[in-house]
């Protein structure tokens, strides 16, 4: 018995090892040539696999694209913790999010663009959509809900809306410069950064734009 699932623990350990190649292998092709141009050839070259071994896992390259997606959301949580154990304000951790979107962007431009399109089928999916967006709004409203403890985020608003509107802000700037609509990426997201960080700073009563 403790044989057999040995036998089956080392068939589990050799998949995972297959899966993770085929997904370090997209991402050198996707950041070498983007998504349009990879083949599924091209990665399995890379990975040094059959292409039946390739549809063993995935059934497109595109559900590549949504597994190498995921295990970034996966980080997130990660990443939200390590912002939070360190001596920074509210404002410096958000820019610290909007600055890795931006080293991302001019490091790994064809890499980052082929992941973010996912950003895109999220509005033709609204089930996929919903989950992924409550990840950004847990991640942001824990940054929030940090500051309004030590009195750097206002309370005159929900905790929640004020996390969507960070999250609003957030994956729309990304949006707007995988349609090439914003020519200088780390100057839109400094300015996303400053909007943000002076809508979320609290309000003294009385302020005009009390709601």
């Amino acid at each position: 018995m403790g044989e057999s699932r040995e036998i089956v623990t080392r068939r589990e350990q050799r998949r995972q090892q297959t899966f993770e190649r085929l997904l370090q292998a997209a991402r050198e092709q996707f950041s070498e040539r983007g998504f349009d141009n990879t083949t599924i050839d091209d990665i399995v070259g890379t990975a040094h696999v059959s292409r039946g071994t390739f549809f063993n896992y995935f059934d497109s390259k595109d559900a590549v694209l949504a597994a190498l997606h995921q295990v970034h959301m996966d980080k997130l949580p990660g990443i939200i913790d390590g912002l939070l154990a360190r001596d920074l304000t509210t404002d410096e951790r958000i820019r610290s999010l909007f600055n890795d979107v931006v080293e991302a962007a001019v490091t790994l431009e064809k890499y980052f663009r082929a992941t973010t399109r996912e950003l895109d089928r999220d509005l033709a999916t609204p089930a996929i959509s919903a989950a992924r967006t409550e990840r950004f709004l847990v991640a942001f409203g824990r940054i929030l809900e940090a500051g309004v403890d030590c009195g750097e985020v206002r309370r005159d608003y929900p905790l929640s809306f004020l996390s969507q509107m960070v999250t609003a802000v957030y994956i729309t700037t990304i949006r707007y410069w995988r349609e090439n609509t914003v020519t200088d990426m780390e100057l839109e997201f400094v300015r996303a950064a400053t909007f943000i960080a002076e809508a979320i700073a609290p309000r003294e009563v009385g302020s005009p734009s009390d709601p």
